[in-house]
């Protein structure tokens, strides 16, 4: 899966971005947060997000379900690498030392459906 953001900013472009970000904020982790095309859900208003390591994806979860408006009934799944579904009490820091991009940044793609696999 190709993010929004990989497309209208070239590899060096993000690495420098990637640079500016961690030099002002030291430990924190920088994620690109988009909407799986192949999903129903409504985009995120914003998909930059820089989290402390050590919080969990259930933690990073709710933030995005609090900016989605979504109930805690409606599944939410998330995905790096276009397929690899993540779960929920890995730290973000163990989901970013496994699959950081080449630029820095962590991908992340949300759903409300299954869509892996298709």
């Amino acid at each position: 899966m190709e993010f929004k953001y990989q497309k209208v900013k070239t590899l060096n472009e993000r690495k420098e971005e990637y640079q500016n970000v961690i030099r002002a904020n030291p430990g924190k982790i920088a994620i690109i947060c988009e909407k799986d095309p192949r999903s129903h859900i409504i985009d995120i208003e914003k998909s930059k997000y820089l989290v402390s390591g050590d919080i969990s994806l259930s933690q990073f979860s709710l933030m995005i379900r609090n900016r989605l408006k979504m109930s805690k009934e409606t599944a939410l799944f998330f995905l790096v690498n276009g397929k690899k579904a993540l779960t929920g009490e890995d730290t973000m820091q163990e989901i970013y030392n496994k699959y950081k991009s080449d630029d820095g940044f962590l991908y992340i793609a949300y759903s409300s459906e299954q869509v892996w696999g298709y």
